[in-house]
């Protein structure tokens, strides 16, 4: 299993609506059959000087992780509803073996 795990620190103002963008992103993941774990929300602010949003995405393997990542219905989300809001995007891709 493969997590591809981001997070995102919004520019000033923040998102506007982070609700919607987080139903958007799990329809997205849940129209893809290789995505095994989707989780995606504001940063709880347990711990400080955090990202403020944050996406978990587990695919059973690279191949799948690919086709979420370039489905147009996730390259959409991210260019519409994402990229004029993130000041910085940090991602990492994990070998998580078996869920």
């Amino acid at each position: 299993m493969i997590a591809h795990i981001v997070t995102i620190t919004w520019k000033d103002g923040g998102h506007p609506d982070p609700t919607a963008l987080a139903e958007s992103l799990r329809a997205a993941a849940a129209s893809i059959p290789s995505i095994v774990l989707y989780r995606t929300g504001e940063n709880l602010g347990l711990r400080r000087n955090g990202a403020d949003y944050g996406v978990i995405a587990v695919a059973a393997d690279a191949a799948g992780l690919a086709a979420y990542l370039d489905a147009p219905v996730h390259i959409e989300i991210v260019e519409r509803d994402m990229a004029p809001y993130i000041a910085t995007r940090q991602a990492v891709q994990l070998d998580v073996g078996e869920l």
